[in-house]
């Protein structure tokens, strides 16, 4: 600080950095208005089952609460079974949800059976998240410049019986 008390001006390149992130925290709050969509747990159904693996089709409810559409753009999950992960795995949700509307979607897993042996019925849990877009040119711009990635939590849990070897 110079010796008169006055601070040193700032040069133009600190102004527009801090310009830009007063707007972009602002334009990130405004996007904050759209209430993400809940997922909510259905039913699971084995779709495959061979000596090496079984594969599950996990069935969601998804409810958006918004006044505009909210674009589903992807899952990103784990399946556990007492505590072991058995499974990772993303998939394009491929989806978008209109307004005040409830809709299904599923989503893949596959569960080698080695993580089944000597359980019967097996008690598996899931986790992970659900990206989304809000509706809006502002909202896209943001998700695609990577200043934010709106998400909201999906879980389910539920039991299986293990299905025999087709």
């Amino acid at each position: 600080m110079p010796e008169n008390g006055t601070e040193p001006p700032l040069c133009y390149s600190e102004q527009m950095f801090k310009a830009f992130l007063c707007i972009a925290c602002f334009a990130a709050s405004g996007c904050s208005t759209a209430r993400a969509p809940i997922a909510q747990y259905q039913s699971s159904r084995v779709t495959a089952s061979n000596h090496g693996a079984i594969s599950l089709d996990i069935h969601f409810n998804l409810s958006n609460n918004n006044d505009d559409p909210l674009r589903l753009v992807k899952y990103k999950y784990f399946v556990s079974i007492n505590g072991t992960t058995v499974y990772n795995g993303s998939a394009a949700a491929e989806q978008t949800l209109p307004r005040r509307s409830t809709s299904s979607s599923s989503i893949p897993a596959v569960v080698r059976r080695e993580y089944l042996t000597g359980q019967d019925p097996v008690v598996w849990r899931l986790q992970g998240s659900l990206e989304y877009i809000a509706h809006g040119a502002l909202a896209e711009t943001l998700v695609e410049s990577k200043l934010i990635q709106p998400l909201t939590s999906i879980v389910a849990s539920d039991t299986l019986v293990i299905p025999s070897v087709e």
